[in-house]
């Protein structure tokens, strides 16, 4: 017997369970590919914070790198040594400790300087955990909450490029040349609000 037809028996014996009485329990209409394919696939735990990324303000390719620091799936070095791919563990920005995501987007040097300039830039405290729940918790207008979850966003964003040109050309640029990055790129997004309510036009006004 090959293995496709082992295989092709064995998800329909999974499906089995997904009747009774000759009826599909999933929708009361019947069996269709879709709810089949909703029965039978993994489905992951549900978190709070994937509206604060997709639906935010920020720039696509910010809300993919944040989404992949919130699984945890970089590959930073404390997971690339661990598997003898890199010769050591530490960071590449700072060599002044364990290159994890904790410490790349919240402890390092590097990282806390870039973040402290654009944080006093917004005029908001700088955040002490993960940016991204941080500033989601903020009781803030709609306006400014999605401004500086993109502006958190645009930071980690730029770190782990710096962090990537650091390790593979063995070069760590100024943080003031990420900081100035990020800038530019939230002020070309922030001229697109056309209609800003009172309450966020004198923050608007103040770092624009």
């Amino acid at each position: 017997m090959s293995w496709n037809w082992k295989t092709i028996c064995k998800i329909r014996d999974d499906f089995k369970s997904g009747y009774a009485a000759s009826t599909w329990l999933v929708e009361k209409k019947g069996y269709t590919v879709c709810s089949g394919y909703d029965w039978i696939r993994y489905k992951e735990q549900k978190v709070g914070w994937v509206k604060l990324i997709w639906k935010s303000w920020a720039m696509p390719k910010h809300k993919f790198m944040s989404w992949l620091i919130l699984r945890n799936a970089l590959n930073v070095k404390a997971k690339l040594y661990k598997h003898g791919i890199c010769q050591d563990d530490l960071c590449c920005l700072c060599s002044a400790g364990q290159e994890t995501i904790e410490h790349v987007f919240q402890t390092c040097q590097y990282v806390s300087m870039v973040l402290s300039v654009v944080c006093d830039w917004l005029c908001i405290p700088k955040p002490i955990v993960n940016g991204i729940i941080w500033v989601g918790r903020r009781k803030w207008s709609p306006l400014k909450r999605s401004i500086c979850l993109a502006a958190v966003m645009a930071v980690y964003y730029a770190v782990w490029h710096q962090r990537n040109k650091a390790r593979l050309e063995g070069i760590v640029l100024r943080p003031s040349i990420a900081i100035q990055q990020i800038q530019q790129c939230l002020k070309l997004r922030m001229i697109s609000c056309k209609i800003v309510a009172s309450v966020d036009a004198n923050w608007l006004a103040s770092i624009m």
